[in-house]
């Protein structure tokens, strides 16, 4: 009867110590998995957060290529020596009309990055109203001097507001896009 408990007790240990092995590799597996979730979480903010900034200076770039031939009008229409014939400004005009029915038709061409989609519904909605802000200023340039433009405006503050928002929900700080958006 010893002679048969022996093995019995050899193959019980064996059994103990595969189990518990098997359970230390377990929590080393479930510990890997939750770094491995907690590293991607991370790479995926970083990887947010850095495509809403080269997304914002795809936007301003964007902008600015062709919103020179605006402030040109609003200049020269402002300028109290050396002011422009009726003509120059006429043309002016028509070029600053132009231009911001070019920047609103590049904006709508804009595509949210990839990296972005879980946003893509904001950001599409403020691209909209940065569109149509400058589909609005096309269709209400004015020759006064010192026309005010505040459907424009409302609508580019709401752009910023919901770019602000997209933002501050990744932890950055919000942008101000007006301040960029200058020649």
């Amino acid at each position: 009867m010893k002679k048969l408990m022996l093995p019995f007790v050899l193959l019980s240990m064996s059994l103990f110590i595969a189990a518990c092995s098997s359970d230390e590799s377990g929590t080393e597996e479930k510990e890997t998995s939750t770094e491995t979730t907690e590293e991607s979480a991370k790479s995926d903010e970083l990887g947010m957060k850095s495509a809403l900034l080269d997304y914002q200076m795809e936007i301003i770039d964007t902008v600015n290529a062709n919103d020179s031939a605006i402030y040109a009008f609003e200049t020269a229409k402002a300028k109290e020596e050396d002011k422009p014939s009726a003509e120059e400004i006429a043309k002016l005009k028509t070029d600053a009309e132009a231009a911001a029915k070019k920047v609103a038709e590049d904006v709508h061409a804009l595509e949210v990055p990839a990296e972005l989609d879980s946003k893509k519904d904001e950001i599409q909605g403020a691209l909209d109203d940065l569109a149509t802000s400058y589909e609005t200023r096309a269709a209400n340039l004015s020759d006064e001097a010192n026309a005010e433009y505040t459907e424009s405006d409302e609508q580019f503050a709401s752009f910023e507001e919901k770019m602000a928002a997209v933002y501050e929900e990744a932890g950055l700080s919000k942008p101000s896009f007006s301040a960029d958006i200058v020649d």
